[in-house]
């Protein structure tokens, strides 16, 4: 930490959150210790956070940002939701990978052949199925690394995996069909 503030670890993560009913956007990086963040609500300006934090005991947090010390406390709840209490206050929040979000409107994980693409340019590092294989939603098919870090594209649906296109070693843009499934 030169100059007082955590070093940026990797490109910002995005994900959609909802805090009690209200939707918006997360983009986040963190490494052992701090955590830089910045969330977006529609209609408002983006909020930046910088802070150190500590796990003190599993699923409670301590926090310092700027001179403000918080506890939090994470519970993790079925469905992707969590319940988090900061500073006395309690919420519920869901949290979603975008390009899972994207998947579910673009009709993927319906019926029919789907295709699974790299959502980003990358390299295909491994290959986790064969032609042939049968997958259940959510299941791991392919891991691609991009700018240091590893995307595992996974199964929309359940079904029978009839193309292979991906070979480990390989580059592969954004949109490149990684798998077939039917």
């Amino acid at each position: 930490m030169a100059d007082g503030r955590p070093e940026r670890v990797d490109a910002m993560k995005k994900r959609l959150i909802e805090v009690d009913g209200a939707a918006g956007e997360l983009a986040f990086r963190f490494d052992e210790s701090a955590m830089e963040a910045k969330v977006t609500w529609p209609g408002h300006e983006p909020h930046a956070y910088l802070m150190e934090y500590r796990e003190v005991e599993p699923g409670v947090y301590s926090l310092l940002a700027g001179h403000a010390s918080l506890e939090a406390r994470l519970l993790e709840r079925p469905g992707g939701k969590w319940l988090v209490e900061v500073g006395g206050r309690s919420f519920e929040v869901t949290v979603r990978d975008p390009r899972e979000a994207a998947a579910s409107r673009n009709g993927r994980g319906a019926e029919g052949q789907q295709q699974v693409q790299s959502p980003m340019p990358g390299k295909v590092v491994r290959v986790l199925v064969e032609e042939g294989a049968q997958v259940e939603p959510g299941q791991g098919l392919v891991v691609v690394e991009a700018m240091k870090m590893q995307n595992e594209m996974k199964a929309p649906k359940a079904g029978k995996v009839v193309a292979v296109l991906a070979k480990t070693g390989a580059s592969v843009t954004a949109g490149e069909v990684l798998v077939t499934l039917e």
